[in-house]
């Protein structure tokens, strides 16, 4: 019989100090039945450990020890027959339902750890968006399966959590809105009524900023155009990621803003995002944006048009070593001759790694007087050629991203967006890393001390999957992928 070694926990109190004591147990399948029955005690206290446990004993356990990791790690999941799952799921619905907070917040998290889904995980997630605890509809988006209800059965609730005054309750709806994608633009126009009538200025960004991974319906585009005059520039420009699929809408803003298409680059992820997916096509939105005078760097790179490479040049003069890498990753993007290119293949999957790459740090890049660190990304652009042994090319290629941008060793695997030329086989991938910044003046070089890194899968029809690692500041890179045997 299979066993799963479980830790509960509790806070004791010794004097005047606190400690954690823990209790280690051996679970079995034979066990499991018990552990329900604690998550349904006449005490809110036993409820609570009891879904403690039930959250251990599903949990997926990873490999890895505590700490950063720069890549995904391997995971082993807790083996759950058909049957214990929605025992488990069950129980969970219940106790998000419960009258305590505490235990519908313990069911809750229990519930992110569920290791697939079913109708019964489904049931219960259905009954966390649909719950009036603010606690329980934050930690619902984050289960791991990333498997949600039909969106026609949530889009109400949301929409009324979207209004709500309660900042816990609309940034929840947001998250899962972003979630649900495309599937939730049906409803755009509702969303839109919501965001505009929601009253609280300092909130709407927040929610604007949802519209972007959603979409818009023609309805819905001319209820934000009609609402924009209460937007200020800010606003506006996270509005004008929105309205991409809408050139003459975007225009009318730009009207209103006129360096509102330079201030698009702030988004270099959602334009790329854009642009990749009308690459092959003729587009009215790309030709505006092109015509603009004075755009930011990723902008020129991203919309890859040899005419920009002088322009980017000029950028270099006034320039650090740090964003020069990435102005000279700008300019090959645009069609410039490469001054280094790395080989990489499947016995070399990372060929390169600056000084700043996670475990070691670029000490050029601290401050000798700083106090403390400052944590986010920094954006990559990534340009080389994807090319099998004798030298011609995949006729369709996809990226997936495998490690989170956190260095927290957490596998995932999201489709990236990717502009590729199967004629040259050559491509360009904006993504973003890991930054860690020294705060002080008197840094020796700018840019980020320590940096992580994109491990990114590769695969093209009639070629084996590779996995290849990509840096900050990495030059061009021509990988050699095998052909399937």
């Amino acid at each position: 019989m299979k066993k799963h070694l479980i830790d509960i926990g509790c806070w004791v109190v010794i004097g005047f100090s606190i400690a954690f004591a823990t209790a280690t147990f051996f679970l079995d399948d034979s066990t499991l039945d018990p552990l329900i029955k604690k998550t349904e005690s006449e005490a809110a206290s036993d409820r609570v450990i009891g879904f403690q446990a039930i959250s251990r004993y599903w949990s997926r356990r990873q490999n890895a020890s505590a700490g950063f990791m720069d890549i995904m790690t391997e995971t082993t999941a807790t083996n759950i027959s058909d049957v214990n799952l929605d025992k488990i799921a069950e129980a969970i619905e219940r106790g998000v339902n419960d009258a305590d907070s505490d235990v519908r917040k313990a069911a809750a998290i229990a519930l992110a750890n569920a290791p697939r889904s079913s109708d019964a995980v489904q049931s219960a997630i259905l009954a966390c968006i649909k719950s009036d605890d603010s606690a329980v509809n934050w930690y619902v988006k984050q289960q791991q399966t990333q498997v949600w209800p039909n969106v026609d059965l949530v889009i109400g609730k949301l929409i009324d959590q979207l209004s709500s005054p309660d900042g816990s309750k609309h940034d929840s709806a947001c998250d899962l809105l972003r979630e649900y994608g495309e599937q939730a633009r049906p409803y755009s126009e509702r969303i839109v009524e919501a965001i505009l009538n929601g009253g609280n200025h300092n909130d709407r960004f927040g929610k604007l900023y949802m519209l972007c991974d959603i979409g818009l319906t023609e309805n819905a585009m001319r209820k934000l155009m009609n609402g924009a005059s209460q937007f200020n520039e800010e606003e506006s420009v996270i509005v004008a990621i929105s309205l991409l699929e809408y050139p003459e809408a975007l225009q009318l803003l730009q009207g209103k803003y006129p360096k509102l298409v330079q201030s698009l680059g702030d988004y270099g992820a959602k334009l790329f995002q854009f642009l990749c997916k009308h690459q092959y096509e003729p587009n009215k939105t790309r030709e505006l944006l092109a015509s603009e005078e004075s755009l930011p760097a990723n902008m020129m790179g991203i919309l890859r048009e040899p005419r920009f490479i002088e322009a980017i040049t000029k950028l270099e003069t006034n320039s650090s070593h740090h964003e020069r890498t990435f102005l000279s990753a700008c300019k090959r993007a645009c069609g410039a001759k490469a001054n280094l290119v790395i080989d990489v293949d499947s016995n070399n999957p990372v060929k390169f790694r600056p000084a700043s790459a996670w475990p070691n740090s670029d000490n050029t890049r601290r401050s000798k007087t700083a106090s403390g660190h400052g944590d986010g990304f920094v954006e990559v652009m990534v340009t080389g050629e994807i090319r099998a042994v004798d030298g011609t090319h995949p006729k369709e290629l996809r990226f997936y991203r495998t490690n989170d941008a956190m260095l927290l060793g957490t596998s995932r695997d999201d489709n990236e967006p990717l502009m590729y030329d199967h004629r040259s086989g050559r491509f360009v991938f904006l993504t973003n890393v890991f930054a860690a910044y020294c705060m002080g003046e008197d840094r020796p070089e700018p840019g980020p001390y320590q940096t992580g890194s994109a491990q990114i899968r590769i695969e093209a029809e009639g070629f084996k999957p590779m996995v290849v690692q990509f840096f900050d500041e990495i030059p061009d890179v021509r990988i050699t992928i095998q052909k399937e045997k």
